[in-house]
């Protein structure tokens, strides 16, 4: 992995070559962006530069073992932090172990590199066992804490990083990553239009589950208007016991690629409907039809029952397709299974 093959983030690339370049390379940087978007491609590339023996214009050779090791995941001066999967947050005990780690001597390189991914997922005990590392870093460590925002992080540690920001990429970019990961261009193209801006969705959304659930979720959104009452309680049931946020990313790529349609009539209709036109409505109707979807995905949240949350939404969607009151009892979202 090399800085100059990061796809998208060009500022924030140049910013860390020259960081680089000059040899005022923080002791601690934050990076910060939506899932899936890049950070830990960002850090591992960093970390191969830092490490690398026989750097090649401010950047990895991506030939030597340093390099090789970091692509690999084995590289001894390297440490990953993550949240384990059976668990909702990072373990301090795993904090306590980096911090031990930081204070050894490198085993191969000259530097040691920390990369915490997912540094929103550290609980305030977490943070805080952190911070007296972030304030003094034993010297030749860097520490790369990869989080969506810097709000989800306590003052005291974002204070004592240097922020990086990731915007989420456009979908022709994102088609440039995913091409270049081996997907078929015309393949690529249509789920980048999916992913919101994020590489990592992208890649997840190309699944052979994830073609399925949007082939499903797609016939069931272009057919709303002529179905009945039953058969949208039967795709609700059947969405439910799918990847639920895969099917509601799709919803809203869907509408809102309905509602540019709605703005721009001499448009052709979004390629998220794989070739089938979307009804053409007014903007204020699509509106309300993302408000609908943004509603589910908020009751969720609050945890409310899949399947009725699923069969309210559709229903909601259905009748601003049919030109009817999109007001209906939102209130049975919030019940519980």
């Amino acid at each position: 992995m090399k800085l100059r093959t990061i796809l998208g983030h060009e500022r924030a690339v140049e910013r860390l070559r020259r960081a680089v370049a000059e040899h005022h390379v923080p002791s601690a940087f934050l990076f910060l962006g939506p899932e899936g978007v890049g950070k830990r491609a960002l850090a591992d590339a960093l970390a191969a530069r830092l490490l690398c023996a026989a750097p090649d214009e401010d950047d990895a050779c991506g030939a030597c073992p340093q390099c090789t090791r970091v692509l690999g995941g084995t590289h001894p001066d390297v440490h990953i932090v993550a949240r384990d999967e059976d668990r909702r947050d990072i373990r301090i005990e795993q904090v306590r172990e980096l911090t031990r780690w930081l204070t050894l001597q490198p085993l191969m390189a000259t530097r040691k590199v920390a990369i915490i991914d997912g540094a929103h997922e550290l609980n305030e005990h977490g943070q805080n066992a952190l911070l007296r590392t972030l304030e003094e870093p034993p010297p030749g460590c860097h520490i790369v804490l990869l989080a969506p925002a810097a709000s989800l992080l306590l003052p005291t540690v974002r204070s004592r990083c240097q922020l990086l920001r990731l915007d989420r990429l456009a979908p022709a970019t994102v088609a440039r990553v995913l091409v270049a990961r081996g997907l078929p261009a015309e393949r690529a193209q249509l789920v980048a239009e999916l992913a919101e801006g994020s590489p990592g969705r992208a890649l997840l959304l190309d699944g052979d589950e994830a073609v399925q659930t949007r082939a499903r979720v797609l016939d069931a959104l272009l057919h709303l208007g002529s179905r009945s009452a039953a058969e949208i309680s039967e795709v609700a049931q059947d969405l439910a016991r799918g990847p639920l946020d895969l099917a509601l990313t799709i919803s809203l790529a869907f509408y809102r690629d309905a509602l540019e349609l709605a703005l721009a009539p001499d448009s052709t209709p979004p390629r998220t409907a794989d070739g089938s036109p979307a009804v053409r409505m007014p903007a204020t109707a699509r509106l309300r039809q993302l408000e609908a979807v943004c509603d589910t995905i908020d009751a969720l949240g609050q945890n409310a029952n899949r399947v009725l949350a699923l069969e309210t939404m559709l229903l909601v969607l259905r009748n601003i397709e049919r030109g009817g009151a999109d007001r209906e009892d939102r209130r049975s979202w919030t019940s519980r299974p």
